[in-house]
């Protein structure tokens, strides 16, 4: 495929507490990233949960009206701030829980889930971070960008991925890099333009097999994932995604005899 493609995220929620538009199918499309959610959260709604065979990925927009706290069975508890990111390489397993630092304020940003090559999927799981001031920042005729991760975001990535958040004034254009043999896909935080003859509007999505140009009629948030495609089967059971059933399996075993090691519920007051 060498001219681009509309998606359209499917809107999903739990509740009054968690608001999100995903971007999971076609999946070939998407390689190696799994899934994204634009999500919105203004209390917790996840208990913890296991994690495996991926990275599960946090970003919180510089509009976030709060942080949120991760917690894991690494024994780690990090606040992550808007603008900031949090890295969580599930490898053969890890459980997971996040929730906003303050209930009631709402959490905006962007849960990823991106795969690993078949060779890391029972790697040990890590945990990576980065400030807002840790990333770089770069400026065009009429567009700024902030590398999230990938690119010139200094992060010991698994496998070639990037994320910049591109803010486009209105009449300017933006052109995607794509390295060779990268795909990515353009998500609309806000505004609306064009891509060639199609149009772009809050809340779609954009598939970019090649470099095309992003023209804003108003300004234009978007952002803008890439990445060298896996390329390789998978098989997903829940929060697990493997390479075969065997391994599936294995996580199960690994997650039910605490060998993903244990995280305590939260005693928290929207929990009581």
């Amino acid at each position: 495929m060498s001219t681009p493609r509309l998606l359209t995220p499917q809107r999903h929620s739990i509740g009054t507490g968690f608001q999100a538009e995903g971007l999971r199918e076609p999946l070939a499309l998407l390689d190696p990233f799994i899934l994204v959610d634009h999500f919105r959260m203004v209390e917790s709604v996840f208990a913890p949960h296991p994690h495996a065979g991926f990275s599960a990925v946090t970003y919180l927009f510089d509009d976030s009206g709060t942080g949120m706290v991760s917690r894991d069975s690494l024994g780690g508890e990090h606040e992550i701030l808007p603008g900031g990111l949090h890295w969580t390489l599930a490898g053969r397993g890890v459980i997971h829980d996040e929730y906003p630092a303050e209930a009631g304020r709402q959490a905006h940003g962007l849960q990823i889930f991106v795969n690993l090559p078949a060779e890391q999927k029972l790697r040990e799981p890590a945990v990576m971070r980065l400030s807002p001031e840790q990333m770089p920042r770069r400026t065009g005729d009429g567009w700024r960008a902030v590398q999230v991760f990938g690119g010139t975001a200094e992060l010991a990535l698994p496998w070639p991925t990037a994320l910049a958040i591109v803010d486009v004034e209105a009449g300017a254009s933006y052109r995607p890099h794509l390295a060779d043999g990268e795909q990515g896909f353009a998500i609309v935080v806000q505004g609306s333009g064009q891509a060639d003859a199609l149009p772009l509007a809050t809340g779609r999505a954009l598939h970019l097999p090649a470099p095309v140009s992003l023209r804003a009629d108003e300004p234009l948030r978007l952002a803008v994932f890439s990445g060298r495609p896996l390329a390789e089967p998978i098989v997903r059971h829940g929060p697990f995604v493997m390479s075969d059933e065997g391994q599936v399996v294995a996580a199960l075993q690994r997650f039910q005899t605490g060998a993903m090691g244990r995280l305590s519920a939260r005693n928290t007051p929207e929990q009581r």
